[in-house]
């Protein structure tokens, strides 16, 4: 066997490496992303409870998402170290570890949102007016639908030209939620003004849903170059 060919050789079976690694760790990318949209969906249902003023109902739900966040940062912990068992052959591991991290962050900012939630319908808060209402139901719709978007980007990494398109519907749709974020502020300044406490934590909800949106941006910027590597 030549020089050239056993080059050859060894040049394919890293990449074969490589390939088996990055889909594992895509797999389990996705698994964690689906637990992050039925997190967001229970912080969806929990705001709706908060808005009938069901402070029960806010409880129990609070409850299931903090169970759910838990299994996050489980899940994102074992993608971890397997990340770091197959470094040598994971020439974008530093951008892998970052979408893990950036995943465990949107999990904490939805759990830190219905917190907010949980301290609101503790202190007595009063029916919200319909129009803020729709607007954090609104917010959370599209970042759910960035989740769905990071799926099917992380089922299309081969194919560039998809991914890229894909990530510009991600940047629209983060681009929407700043101008609902801005709208929201308002909102709340306008309505709870004489109420400082509500203010501050209704203030806190919506920069946790907007930080997320941001975060899922930078998870899909990171996907739209391991795809272009590929």
């Amino acid at each position: 066997m030549t020089e050239e060919s056993i080059r050859l050789d060894e040049i394919r079976e890293r990449g074969e490496r490589e390939s088996i690694a990055e889909s594992a760790i895509s797999e389990q990318l996705i698994a964690l992303i689906r637990k992050s949209i039925d997190l967001f969906k229970e912080l969806q249902s929990l705001l709706k409870e908060l808005d009938d003023l069901n402070k029960a109902g806010v409880e129990k739900i609070y409850g299931r998402i903090r169970l759910i966040k838990d299994e996050i940062e489980e899940g994102a912990t074992n993608l971890f170290e397997y990340v770091v068992r197959v470094s040598p052959a994971l020439p974008m591991e530093n951008l892998y570890v970052g979408i893990v991290q950036n995943i465990i962050r949107s999990s904490e900012h939805g759990e830190a949102a219905a917190n907010r939630a949980l301290l609101l319908a503790t202190k007595g808060f009063e029916k919200m007016p319909d129009n803020m209402y729709v607007y954090l139901d609104s917010v959370i719709r599209r970042i759910t639908e960035m989740m769905s978007i990071v799926i099917d980007m992380l089922n299309k990494l081969r194919n560039y030209k998809a991914v890229k398109e894909l990530y510009q519907k991600e940047t629209t749709l983060e681009n929407n939620v700043d101008e609902i974020y801005r709208e929201l502020g308002l909102e709340i300044i306008k309505c709870y003004s004489k109420d400082v406490g509500a203010l501050l934590l209704l203030k806190e909800l919506a920069d946790k849903l907007e930080d997320t949106a941001d975060i899922l941006k930078k998870v899909g910027s990171d996907l739209r170059l391991i795809s272009l590597h590929r």
